[in-house]
């Protein structure tokens, strides 16, 4: 009784936070379409309405990464990381408001299109390029401008849709995410090889990859189209990603792999645990309820970064 209780109430909560952000939309008996934001959306989904949920885990996982190799970055790397994430995550909702059908987490965007177009985009754009030319340094710099290209590429790709994908828009934003994760550990960290880097970036990729397909699969499951792309794709790559992470522990333990990776490949196997737990029970949890989750997954492990190391 109290987990189908806890799931009326998510369900409910979503429900009120799409009228609430979408005035077009049919009026609530309960719940006004003009009621204020404040009171019509929950409390725990203002970090997605706001899409700060994505420089949250950026930033968090920069400063364990830092953390478990010794490093002591300083703050305006964190504050580039986390303005860039967010102007990424701003465009790209802004953006999916031009289509026909979205989710709750655009309808905010739709509100208020017009602001963060004129106003709050700009100032990100002044706020970034202020740290990446007094503040970051240059060799930093530069290689956060090659993420910015190729971020720029699938935002033409996926958005603008000039050319056919060569790779799914999960596993390109997974990627990117960890280049811009692990940007200025690879900088910083001064690796003997550039292989460790490279297969720590593939690691973290990885997890965010399986994130972001879970969500896509729930996403399908909540539409009427009926396609599963998705909902069959997850499971398979939630099972290949934890059988190549173990495979990469045997070779550590057999020293064929830097031992150094470890800790990374523990946190990613934990991550991937939670979110395999989370797609069991996914049919209880609304979509709203499930990114908030998701999220979690991948960022409560992050203790073991240092734990491990």
């Amino acid at each position: 009784m109290r987990v189908a209780a806890n799931y009326m109430s998510l369900t409910a909560g979503n429900d009120c936070l799409f009228r609430a952000l979408n005035p077009a939309s049919p009026a609530s008996t309960s719940v006004p379409a003009t009621a204020p934001l404040g009171q019509a959306v929950p409390w725990w989904f203002w970090l997605h309405v706001l899409s700060l949920e994505a420089p949250l885990v950026a930033v968090l996982w920069q400063m364990s990464l830092a953390r478990q190799h010794g490093l002591a970055l300083m703050p305006s790397l964190y504050q580039g990381l986390a303005l860039a994430v967010w102007t990424v995550y701003l465009v790209d909702r802004t953006m999916d408001t031009s289509k026909a059908a979205f989710d709750v987490r655009h309808a905010f965007y739709q509100r208020f299109r017009s602001e963060i177009t004129v106003m709050v985009l700009p100032l990100c754009v002044a706020g970034l390029v202020w740290l990446a030319f007094w503040r970051v340094p240059e060799d930093v710099m530069w290689q956060a401008v090659s993420i910015a290209v190729v971020t720029l590429f699938y935002f033409l790709i996926f958005i603008v849709r000039i050319a056919p994908p060569l790779v799914p828009k999960p596993h390109a934003a997974g990627l990117i995410f960890a280049l811009g994760c692990t940007s200025s550990i690879r900088f910083f960290g001064m690796p003997e090889t550039v292989a460790e880097p490279l297969l720590e970036c593939v690691v973290i990729a990885f997890l965010f990859i399986t994130n972001l397909t879970g969500i896509a699969a729930k996403n399908e499951e909540m539409t009427q189209a009926g396609t599963r792309r998705w909902r069959v794709l997850h499971p398979a790559l939630l099972g290949c990603h934890v059988i190549i992470l173990a495979a990469l522990l045997v070779l550590i333990h057999l020293e064929r792999c830097p031992a150094g990776l470890a800790a990374t490949i523990t946190t990613a196997l934990c991550g991937l645990a939670l979110l395999a737990v989370l797609h069991r029970y996914r049919a209880a949890l609304s979509p709203a309820a499930y990114r908030v989750l998701a999220d979690l997954a991948v960022i409560v492990p992050l203790p073991l970064l240092w734990l491990v190391g």
